[in-house]
């Protein structure tokens, strides 16, 4: 995730929690969005024509999977940006919560939570994902080989294929048995289109790998050393509430897919 949607995800959380319907509730994010994720916000709109009403949803199904998520001692939320999890769901005190994300982020992010209390041990890792990320998050105090859940919440768009494979690996090797990770994975759909043109063109003047996505998740893990479990797509029955045109559960070739892979 790029430092400018971090906070274009802030103001869509904020604006989700004004809601008399909201599905989740994050008293943090108008002032982690400020002013700059509202126009982002605002501009990602006018670009696409309409509110996006898939990224609360998004944004609920990995609340839920954290919050059911009983039976693990770790957490590790990979590009975490401006996330607030800690602090806004009903975790176990005991809980170890990893944040890797690089130091900007955080430096922008740390004034804004200075005086909240987090409901479960937060840990702040400043490490590029790109690099050696594993290093810093087992010096934060990550246990090697526990039972963790990893999440990686809007992620896998902003890397290449093999960043991701190689995030995946270095992931499975780090965890135990039981071990879980969640991500959503765009589908191809859309990818090419005239929407999506500008961001392409600031991908190419600025180093960055195009957007990515994939018809085929379940292969994405197997690569990276990951069994996949339950997969569904946005709108289906378990990822949906109300706000999405509904779909079957399972792949459905050309969207976008949240899944759960196991170790």
């Amino acid at each position: 995730m790029t430092v400018g949607s971090a906070f274009w995800i802030a103001a869509v959380r904020a604006r989700e929690s004004e809601r008399a319907d909201r599905l989740f509730d994050d008293p943090f994010a108008r002032e982690l969005a400020g002013e700059r994720g509202f126009t982002t916000m605002a501009a990602s709109e006018r670009a696409t024509g309409s509110e996006n009403p898939y990224l609360p949803v998004r944004v609920r199904w990995f609340d839920d999977l954290a919050t059911a998520a009983r039976d693990v001692t770790q957490v590790v939320l990979l590009g975490a940006g401006l996330d607030t999890r800690p602090y806004r769901l009903d975790l176990p005190a005991t809980l170890d919560w990893y944040e890797v994300d690089r130091a900007e982020v955080f430096a922008t992010k740390e004034p804004v939570l200075a005086q909240a209390t987090p409901r479960c041990r937060r840990h702040t890792v400043a490490a590029d994902l790109n690099t050696d990320w594993a290093t810093p998050l087992l010096d934060a105090g990550y246990q090697a080989g526990a039972q963790t859940l990893w999440l990686a919440e809007g992620l896998f768009f902003y890397f290449a294929e093999d960043q991701i494979v190689t995030l995946l690996e270095t992931s499975a090797r780090l965890c135990g048995p039981g071990s879980r990770f969640a991500a959503d994975v765009t589908g191809t759909t859309g990818l090419d289109s005239p929407a999506m043109q500008p961001y392409r063109k600031w991908c190419a003047a600025n180093g960055f790998p195009p957007p990515f996505g994939s018809d085929d998740p379940a292969a994405l893990f197997r690569a990276g050393g990951w069994h996949p479990g339950h997969i569904t797509a946005p709108g289906a029955a378990d990822a949906n509430h109300g706000r999405l045109h509904p779909q079957p559960e399972g792949v459905v070739p050309g969207r976008s897919h949240f899944v759960t892979a196991v170790i």
